[in-house]
């Protein structure tokens, strides 16, 4: 039957179904304020289980008796290359420093800080979240270079989105392995329910309401609309789903646009002289540019794209090496919004005035 060509586990297209139901219920019924929560819960879920997905691979991987021999075990039978930069050029591995600059620019991220009540309540998130972030990451990083050992039992050109959970299945029993595949999916939700969120706000806020007559729509009105927009985007989620691609290398891509709207976002809050065609120009600019280079990437299947694609050399001199394509996107945004700004009207003295008092 069904279950069973999926291997007695269920289905793709019926998990991710599911997935994206339950998350559209709780933004429905939950809003922010519900959202926010549920984002808690699901993250505290992923930290302690994660903690054990670490724990029970580490030692099924390592055989002995102590953690941390078992870490040791499990490190050493990695591949040296695969420990090192030896397949990454210097130039591309110092490119990926600027990924970290997408995590403020993420709209949601936005989102949750506009709802709090004073400057004094990022205080406590600013402390922790480096503690929290090396929780949630540094188990999965860790196990991700584990898998790559021979020993992981994983053959050459395995779907690398599926370790995870192979590993969970390998080394952990039916309740536990049920429970860890729970973290997971927690993971993926306190995510994807704040972008659902996020997403309805800005096309009723920002385009419904401000190019509408005000008062053409009442609130319920505009709750419904939000509503049906954020049913097209999860119907959209969930039909991109369908077709996965590499986790990291997707995750890559997303980041690089996301890295092309700092430039912008720097000049709002410092410059003066910015102009909103300079910021329209930038967005306009760092799209086009975001969406050539993945073109030329083979939409993202090339996981190894650099741009340029050669070092360009002047005799024995390296001009400008290989780097990767946030770099390009990054330069782009900036040039277009500087130039552009300048060549244009500067705002009225009354706006400056009111963000730069």
């Amino acid at each position: 039957g069904l279950f069973a060509a999926s291997g007695h586990g269920v289905p793709k297209p019926l998990a991710s179904a599911t997935i994206c139901g339950v998350v559209l219920v709780y933004v429905f019924f939950g809003g922010m304020r519900g959202t926010a929560w549920a984002n808690t819960f699901q993250t505290l879920v992923f930290m302690v289980l994660g903690v054990v997905t670490f724990v029970t691979i580490a030692n099924a991987l390592g055989g002995g008796d102590s953690l941390l021999e078992n870490m040791r075990r499990a490190s050493q039978a990695v591949p040296e290359p695969q420990l090192s930069r030896a397949k990454i050029p210097n130039s591309v591995f110092f490119s990926f420093l600027l990924i970290p600059l997408s995590v403020g620019m993420f709209p949601h991220v936005f989102q949750h800080w506009l709802t709090a009540r004073s400057a004094a309540a990022f205080k406590l998130p600013i402390v922790l979240h480096p503690i929290f972030i090396m929780i949630v990451w540094l188990p999965c990083v860790l196990i991700g270079v584990w898998a790559s050992a021979p020993s992981a039992g994983f053959e050459p050109g395995f779907n690398e989105n599926e370790v995870l959970a192979t590993l969970v299945k390998q080394h952990a029993g039916p309740v536990l392995g049920g429970l860890l595949t729970a973290g997971i999916l927690a993971a993926i939700m306190s995510s994807l329910d704040s972008q659902f969120l996020c997403v309805g706000t800005i096309f009723t806020e920002d385009i419904v309401l401000h190019y509408s007559r005000k008062g053409r729509f009442s609130e319920r009105q505009t709750v419904v609309i939000a509503r049906l927009f954020v049913v097209l985007i999860v119907a959209i989620t969930y039909v991109c789903s369908l077709f996965p691609r590499a986790v990291f290398d997707l995750g890559l891509w997303s980041f690089t646009g996301f890295c092309g709207l700092f430039p912008l976002v720097i000049a709002a809050l410092y410059w003066r002289r910015l102009t909103s065609a300079g910021a329209i120009a930038s967005v306009l600019a760092m799209t086009a540019t975001w969406v050539a280079l993945f073109r030329a990437a083979e939409w993202g299947h090339n996981p190894r794209f650099a741009f340029p694609t050669k070092p360009i050399m002047a005799g024995d001199m390296t001009l400008l090496p290989p780097l990767h394509p946030v770099v390009t996107v990054m330069i782009v945004a900036t040039v277009v919004l500087v130039a552009v700004s300048l060549v244009t009207r500067p705002p009225a003295e009354a706006a400056v005035r009111r963000f730069f008092p």
